[in-house]
């Protein structure tokens, strides 16, 4: 059957871009660092949470999502000194996706034109080209010790009259940077000049490292009214199946988020309400969590610095390593396919990731640190073969 004469022309035309998301078996040898999903399965009190809130009778309509996840929102955020009123500015969503989705969907008009870094997530790209807007790249730049910070000139020469928002990604996947407070304010600086909106996209604010620190951008004064954060807790909790997230904006741009005609609040009310408790109550599993990050950082850093032909850089913020591989002289893509095909690792393209990521790769540390040896294993062993040739 031929569905073009059916579909929506810009999905027929997404169609045209490589999958970002390929399905990997979870049996036989594969060991899959490719896909940011924490690989901590949640205590039994989250389903006793769902379970108990289904029994109380939490299966009916909440048309502007439950008072308290939306409460527990703000109380949470609260900590980074955003000031939020959580009846008005908090929408609960599905998951950290659907957050961007639905900030695009309301702000994005055909033609207009969206500021992103390079390298930056690449699940930015097809929501922009589905509403018709243009993606305009802001090159980061690498400091002689291999991190990559956002270029501030780079930003202001993609800023123009068309431009209707920028998107960071703070902390920043996949490089693992933290943005400074001066850079932030130098992007809200831009921002309120050129008048456009900023889109932060803040999961990995709980993974921080070497006594770095997590700063909102809504907490500048430029910024405070211009600024939709997108947040989930599919990161902080290892909550990615379950698909909670939130958006937390100025009252005027909530409004008008609400107005995207998608139904009601797309999470499910006993979700809704586990979440809240999560937020409140499960920062003993997080921490466990984070301390489980950090061994597998400092070993893992450690380990690939001793490979030939590599180089990484301790990540300032995020559970993503983005190690160096251009002295192998290969083509990250070449590079990634080679070393699935033959020593069945998954890791992921610096390149999908914008211009700028080329020459390196994203390992996301999402298995214990036994299953991690042994993929670092496999990548000496491709690297030290990429030596004799």
């Amino acid at each position: 059957m031929d569905i073009s004469k059916y579909a929506k022309k810009e999905l027929l035309q997404l169609a045209e871009r490589p999958a970002t998301r390929t399905p990997i078996p979870r049996t036989g040898d594969i060991i899959n660092l490719g896909a940011g999903d924490p690989d901590f399965n949640q205590p039994p009190i989250v389903a006793e949470w769902i379970k108990e809130a289904i029994e109380a009778g939490a299966t009916h309509y909440e048309f502007q999502g439950h008072p308290e996840f939306k409460r527990a929102v703000a109380e949470y955020y609260s900590k980074y000194g955003v000031k939020i009123d959580p009846e008005t500015q908090v929408i609960p969503t599905s998951g950290g996706g659907t957050a961007l989705f639905l900030t695009l969907a309301a702000t994005i008009n055909p033609g207009d034109e969206v500021i992103i870094p390079d390298p930056a997530y690449q699940g930015y790209i097809n929501p922009i080209k589905y509403f018709g807007g243009k993606i305009v790249r802001a090159k980061m730049r690498k400091t002689e010790d291999g991190y990559f910070r956002p270029d501030i000139e780079n930003i202001e020469k993609a800023a123009t009259e068309k431009t209707k928002l920028i998107i960071i990604c703070n902390p920043d996947n996949p490089t693992g940077c933290i943005y400074t407070m001066e850079e932030l304010k130098e992007i809200a600086r831009i921002a309120t000049e050129k008048d456009f909106l900023i889109l932060s996209d803040e999961i990995y604010n709980e993974y921080t490292w070497r006594g770095k620190k997590h700063t909102a951008i809504a907490t500048i004064k430029e910024a405070e009214d211009r600024t939709i954060i997108a947040m989930s807790l599919s990161k902080t909790f290892a909550w990615t199946g379950l698909r909670v997230g939130y958006i937390i904006a100025p009252k005027e741009l909530a409004e008008l988020i609400w107005r995207v005609p998608i139904g009601i609040s797309p999470t499910p009310v006993p979700l809704q309400i586990a979440a809240a408790k999560m937020l409140r109550e499960g920062w003993s599993f997080h921490e466990k969590m984070r301390r489980e990050y950090e061994k597998r950082i400092e070993y893992s850093v450690k380990r690939l610095n001793e490979i030939p032909n590599m180089k990484c850089v301790y990540p300032e913020a995020t559970f993503y390593l983005f190690p160096d591989i251009t002295e192998t002289k290969m083509k990250s893509i070449e590079y990634t396919q080679k070393l699935f095909e033959e020593e069945r690792v998954r890791v992921v393209a610096g390149s999908t990731f914008g211009e700028m990521g080329e020459g390196h790769i994203r390992i996301a540390l999402v298995a214990p640190i036994e299953k991690i040896d042994e993929a670092i294993n496999r990548i000496e062993r491709l690297h030290k073969k990429l030596k004799k040739h």
